[in-house]
């Protein structure tokens, strides 16, 4: 077995040329068309072409004298190479070198392949053989399940959670509607509580009204230019207090009447609202669905049935709603004894 450090170095090496530009060698422009080393290209192909035979993943088999012949013999053609990079054309026997430099080239693909050609079979026969690449398999095809089961546990985890984040969003969108739609009734019963109070304070006024002109009706006989001289204007006088008294009482009771219809509007949109905004608690702790009808039926028959008003005294027909919760009833017994 080779020492870790022959290793690094071998591996250094062999990488340094197999990664070499071979490009880099022709130097046209610098060197112009009489000293350039374009015809070495092809030879230095050659070369690489040779070492690039060798895998880097088999160096760890080798022995250090075996690395040890890598490792020189790519060191001495990454030589030659830096040669070439670092030839110059003002020197004075510069003809001559580069005639020097491109015949060892050339001679030299055949020798490195004798010295070289084992390491390449014996890096082709390991990367072929089937019992390590069955190996190798084994072990890509078990990390693939084993990430597999990682990200199918990540994906249900992922899915759990998103399905919970859609149930709040779906139940907060829900209140959102319920809050919505309540908010209308809020509305309204804010509008009829302002008409209310004014009503009520137009029934203080109308109220004190005929107060104060009770009071003054007793002393208006007393007035010397409206005291009755006879019975005509007696009878003139009481009529026209009477008038006068009906028409405030009329305002006044009016008045009293518009008051309590605001109040009672008020009233039954703001008991609406509460209804549309608790329905839905008293609907989750319903027991089965037929339940949930029966809850569902008298909440809709609170929002939805025709309010009283205040001009009027009857109390409305609750008989419907009673029959809908009796059929709702009889609907719930029938599934729960299918």
């Amino acid at each position: 077995m080779s020492t870790e450090l022959m290793q690094i170095e071998t591996r250094e090496a062999l990488d340094r040329i197999q990664q070499f530009d071979v490009l880099s060698l022709g130097r046209e422009d610098d060197l112009g068309r009489q000293l350039n080393f374009s015809e070495a290209i092809p030879e230095a192909k050659a070369i690489i072409g040779v070492y690039k035979r060798i895998p880097l993943s088999v160096l760890e088999d080798f022995s250090d004298t075996q690395l040890k012949v890598i490792k020189n013999n790519a060191q001495a053609d990454f030589n030659t190479f830096n040669q070439i990079l670092s030839f110059d054309a003002t020197a004075g026997d510069a003809s001559s070198s580069r005639t020097t430099i491109i015949n060892n080239i050339k001679a030299r693909r055949d020798p490195l392949f004798d010295l070289l050609w084992q390491f390449s079979a014996y890096g082709v026969a390991r990367i072929t053989d089937t019992a390590l690449l069955e190996t190798q398999a084994r072990s890509t095809i078990q990390s693939i399940k084993d990430q597999s089961e990682k990200l199918t546990e990540q994906l249900q985890t992922a899915k759990v959670e998103a399905d919970n984040a859609l149930s709040a969003i779906r139940a907060v969108a829900a209140e959102q509607g319920v809050s919505q739609q309540a908010n209308y009734f809020r509305k309204e019963a804010d509008e009829q509580e302002i008409l209310a109070d004014q009503w009520l304070k137009y029934t203080y006024r109308f109220a004190t009204a005929v107060g104060m002109f009770a009071v003054i009706s007793l002393f208006l006989h007393k007035i010397e230019f409206i005291k009755p001289a006879n019975n005509p204007e007696t009878f003139q006088l009481i009529t026209s207090k009477f008038l006068v008294f009906a028409v405030l009482a009329y305002l006044l009771i009016m008045a009293a009447r518009n008051y309590t219809t605001h109040k009672h509007n008020a009233v039954v949109n703001r008991h609406r609202q509460n209804a549309l905004l608790t329905y839905r608690a008293l609907v989750e702790a319903a027991v089965n669905h037929g339940t949930e009808d029966i809850v569902l039926a008298h909440a809709a028959s609170c929002i939805f049935s025709p309010q009283e008003t205040g001009f009027s005294h009857g109390k409305g027909d609750s008989s419907s709603g009673s029959k809908s919760v009796l059929e709702l009833m009889t609907k719930s017994i029938t599934k729960v004894q299918e």
